[in-house]
């Protein structure tokens, strides 16, 4: 009686380049992991290296100093973020509306990293920007992409009849991103802040319907009392 031997193929071990990109990617989300939790500069390279699993070796193969580290863990936060907010729809391309519902939702569920919750808070970048030109400057490019991108859905909006024609599609995505950015202020602060009700404030306000009611009377200005601190 013949007996067969089943033989279990063990998988191939990972390629140089796998193993480099496994490498950077463990170093990112520690790096991403420990800035979230206690800031940006106060994570030391061995503490990253070592939530790692890596040495000091494998990270400056990958990174020159900490501000490259840094930007790339911006990088590889904000890029999925941006592609994912301004992804087209079923329509086409995403209008404002639609980002802005996508961008609602990724605050809500903390997918946003300067909004959630053991997620870097929006002074520390700030911080970081002025004690480091290399920062600044991809910050300021991510800012960049944005109002671009931004501008291209109002252009689109515009197009489609939806936004206000007379309003200059990249002015209008520079006050956007300025309500964002003062938003991620006043949410660090515990503001008491309606994004949802805000957001559908300014969509109204850029509305082409906006233009069809010249005889509609101004809304009564609401003011808040204001909370003391404790």
């Amino acid at each position: 009686m013949s007996t067969k031997r089943s033989h279990r193929r063990s998988s191939p071990p990972p390629s140089r380049a796998q193993s480099a990109a496994q490498t950077r990617e463990a170093l990112l989300r520690a790096g991403a992991r420990l800035f979230g939790a206690r800031g940006l500069d106060a994570p030391s390279l061995d503490e990253i290296c070592e939530a790692a699993g890596k040495t000091r070796g494998a990270f400056y193969v990958h990174f020159g100093d900490r501000d490259a580290f840094l930007v790339a863990v911006m990088q590889w936060l904000g890029v999925p973020l941006l592609e994912q907010l301004f992804a087209p729809d079923s329509d086409g391309d995403a209008g404002l509306a639609t980002v802005a519902m996508r961008f609602l939702a990724a605050v809500g569920s903390g997918a946003y990293p300067l909004t959630r919750d053991g997620g870097v808070r929006p002074h520390q970048l700030v911080d970081a920007c002025l004690r480091s030109p290399a920062i600044r400057e991809h910050y300021l490019g991510l800012v960049e992409d944005s109002i671009a991108r931004v501008g291209e859905a109002i252009a689109s909006d515009q197009r489609r009849g939806r936004v206000r024609a007379d309003l200059d599609a990249r002015d209008l995505a520079t006050v956007v991103l300025a309500a964002v950015i003062g938003a991620q202020t006043l949410l660090e602060l515990r503001a008491p802040v309606a994004l949802e009700r805000a957001a559908a404030t300014l969509l109204a306000a850029v509305s082409q319907d906006a233009t069809q009611r010249p005889d509609a009377p101004p809304r009564r200005a609401r003011t808040r009392r204001r909370v003391a601190s404790p």
